[in-house]
C-alpha cells in the first residue's frame, strides 16, 4: 500500500484541485481562478499531485497543463467522500 498516495490526498486543497481538473486540463493561472488560492500555493500542490503520480503534465509553450492521471482517482475521491459521510453519521448516532 502507497502510504504516500493516502498522505497526498489527506490535504483538502489537493482533492480540489483533484475535482477541478477532473474533467478538463488546466494550468495553474486557471486552477488558481477556479479554486481562489494563490499561484504559488496551487504550484505546490501540484508538485505533490504529480510526485504521488496522480496528475500528469504537459507543457505547452511556456505554461504546464495539468490532468488528472486517470478517472479512477475521481472515483476513489468520490468513494472516500461517501466513506467519510457515513462514518460521519455513525458518530453523530452513537
Amino acid at each position: 500500500m502507497n502510504d504516500g498516495l493516502f498522505k497526498c490526498l489527506s490535504d483538502s486543497n489537493r482533492r480540489r484541485i483533484l475535482y477541478c481538473i477532473g474533467e478538463n486540463e488546466m494550468c495553474v493561472n486557471n486552477i488558481s481562478e477556479c479554486l481562489g488560492l494563490e499561484q504559488s500555493l496551487v504550484s505546490h500542490h501540484l508538485r505533490e499531485l504529480y510526485q504521488c503520480g496522480l496528475v500528469e503534465r504537459e507543457r505547452k509553450g511556456k505554461k504546464n497543463f495539468y490532468r488528472i492521471s486517470g478517472m479512477e482517482i475521481i472515483e476513489l475521491l468520490k468513494s472516500a467522500s461517501k466513506l467519510g459521510d457515513s462514518l460521519e453519521e455513525c458518530a453523530n448516532d452513537q
